[in-house]
């Protein structure tokens, strides 16, 4: 499986350089700056597997991924708190592999995830701070749904040593109602993340190298065995998520928002809990690929 998905990463890769190619003979676009109190995203990703903070959701099949987001500036100020956002947003995944096949309707059988979030975001200097709640709900019934809110910290460094932006970021989820690891227990989730990257190519692309750490403050990667047992899972350490991507404007009229096309490959080292969810495999190469508009 891992041989599959690194071949299908290399095509990732070559699709990349073709249109990176065809974007330099253009001259770079501005994005137009949307002055509203209104913005959204939207966007789709292909990908080849699926894993829920280190958790294996598919790795078989096409996995497609469209998504989308309002944003509403509540208040702003200009001053050192800048602003007050409020988001609403879906985001989806839809399986051509086993796990997009259980539902008896046709018309969701595909459909393996669809979630609900909403939150505020507080800009302060060039730290932002926010809270949101997550709905996790399966519409061809492979999971029960999950609830949770997510405290996020991230600090803007714009650029560490005057070279590379660092971005670092920490967040912890707490489950209020399901378990999104298939245990007894709700369960708290702590991540930490730096996400490196600068501008390449006279501006024209950027490049970052992501790296995230998954833990579980209590009950998150559990198997729900009676600690009796010797089968019982309880870690501590989930995943570890090294990744490389590119991102690239696409030469769209400014009229139109800000179109962008990114990929790249992730690779995840899983804990030993998830490793038994991954067929005993500790690895996993995911390749992805997208398109996303802002406006």
């Amino acid at each position: 499986m891992v041989t599959t998905g690194i071949n299908w990463v290399r095509q990732i890769i070559f699709t990349l350089t073709t249109v990176l190619l065809s974007v330099l003979a253009v001259d770079s676009v501005q994005a137009q700056v949307n002055t509203g109190k209104v913005s959204f995203t939207t966007g789709v990703d292909f990908t080849n597997a699926y894993f829920f903070r280190g958790i294996k959701q598919e790795r078989e099949g096409l996995i497609i991924q469209p998504y989308a987001d309002m944003n509403f500036t509540v208040f702003d100020t200009g001053q050192s708190l800048s602003n007050i956002t409020f988001t609403l947003g879906t985001w989806n995944s839809f399986h051509a592999g086993p796990s997009g096949t259980l539902a008896s309707e046709k018309n969701v059988s595909t459909w393996y995830e669809a979630d609900f979030f909403t939150g505020l975001t507080l800009n302060i200097d060039n730290w932002e701070a926010n809270v949101t709640y997550s709905s996790y709900m399966s519409p061809n019934g492979s999971f029960g749904t999950v609830q949770e809110i997510l405290l996020g910290l991230t600090m803007d460094d714009s650029a560490f040593l005057g070279v590379v932006a660092l971005s670092p970021h920490a967040s912890l989820a707490i489950e209020m109602k399901g378990q999104a690891d298939g245990g007894n227990s709700e369960g708290m989730y702590l991540e930490f993340g730096v996400e490196p990257g600068l501008d390449i190519i006279d501006n024209r692309a950027s490049v970052a190298f992501p790296i995230t750490l998954g833990l579980s403050l209590n009950n998150y990667y559990e198997n729900g065995i009676d600690s009796s047992i010797p089968t019982h899972f309880n870690d501590t350490f989930g995943y570890l998520d090294l990744g490389a991507t590119v991102s690239m404007p696409i030469p769209i009229p400014k009229e139109y928002g800000s179109w962008e096309l990114s990929g790249g490959i992730h690779l995840l080292t899983l804990g030993e809990y998830l490793e038994s969810l991954n067929t005993n495999d500790n690895f996993q190469a995911i390749g992805s690929f997208g398109v996303s508009i802002s406006y």
